[in-house]
């Protein structure tokens, strides 16, 4: 796959809870599989460091969850950030633009003139999204398997027909209680094929959590206990973190009130 004009569009990220540091944006060619992505990355990498892809949900560009991409690639991580080429489509549209990120992060760090070559742990991949985009990566972590390392989905929508999922790679859902679109009865279906699956588990159901806190602006609730806790999954299966571990563990003792139920195997 040949990849070019990749286009820098900023820098410089400030996020409540998190330490400055600059964030590279680089926009990067589309495919048959995703309409537009942009990789965001430390600008003073050096290194190779682990590396997901996230998409948002229906109807969503990934300026929708930038958010998220930034505070990830804050903390240590190359973000191949996607919108699915028809983000009014099916769920399939999502696993697909994950599965053909995954290949872009292993052939861009290998390719001259790349703005991220050399610096993507290929052995260190993972998958996040948020509901398409978190059903998107419960589907394709089941056709990848150990090829990836973490997945994070993200309220994830999955027909009842799809839930059926076989990820292999350690998987954590986050959900809200009070999610209309993805309901607690869905939420339930789902992480009973993910414990059969895979070893590694968590799952954390939010008692005020809503749908739309994950996509739009105006609404910030949840985000830095989001992000808290998706770094320290990251962190602790792509960064073997053990302070990572005690952040997971210890999440519902520490805010019992925001949680109706967190289960997790580390």
């Amino acid at each position: 796959m040949r990849l070019k004009n990749y286009f820098v569009l900023g820098s410089a990220l400030l996020f409540s809870g998190f330490s400055a540091a600059d964030v590279c944006q680089i926009e990067v060619p589309s495919t048959e599989n995703y309409s537009e992505a942009a990789y965001f990355y430390p600008c003073d990498a050096d290194t190779p460091l682990p590396a997901i892809t996230l998409t948002g949900g229906y109807s969503n560009t990934y300026h929708k969850l930038q958010w998220m991409a930034e505070a990830i690639a804050n903390s240590g991580y190359v973000v191949l950030a996607m919108t699915p080429t028809d983000k009014y489509g099916k769920v399939e549209q999502w696993r697909d633009a994950h599965l053909r990120g995954q290949k872009t992060l292993v052939a861009t760090t290998k390719e001259e003139g790349s703005p991220v070559k050399s610096l993507i742990d290929t052995n260190l991949r993972g998958i996040a999204g948020f509901s398409m985009g978190g059903g998107g990566t419960l589907l394709a972590g089941s056709i990848l398997k150990d090829d990836v390392k973490a997945l994070a989905a993200f309220a994830p929508f999955l027909l009842k027909e799809q839930r059926n999922v076989s990820p292999t790679a350690p998987t954590m859902i986050l959900a809200g209680a009070k999610d209309l679109l993805v309901t607690n009865e869905s939420i339930e279906e789902i992480y009973q094929h993910v414990e059969a699956s895979t070893d590694q588990r968590f799952v954390a159901v939010y008692e005020n959590g809503r749908h739309q806190q994950w996509y739009r602006p105006e609404i910030t609730t949840n985000r830095d206990s989001y992000i808290e806790l998706t770094l320290a999954w990251l962190d602790y299966h792509l960064k073997e973190s053990s302070s990572a571990a005690k952040v997971l563990s210890e999440a519902e003792r520490q805010s019992p009130e925001r949680f109706t139920r967190i289960s997790h195997k580390l």
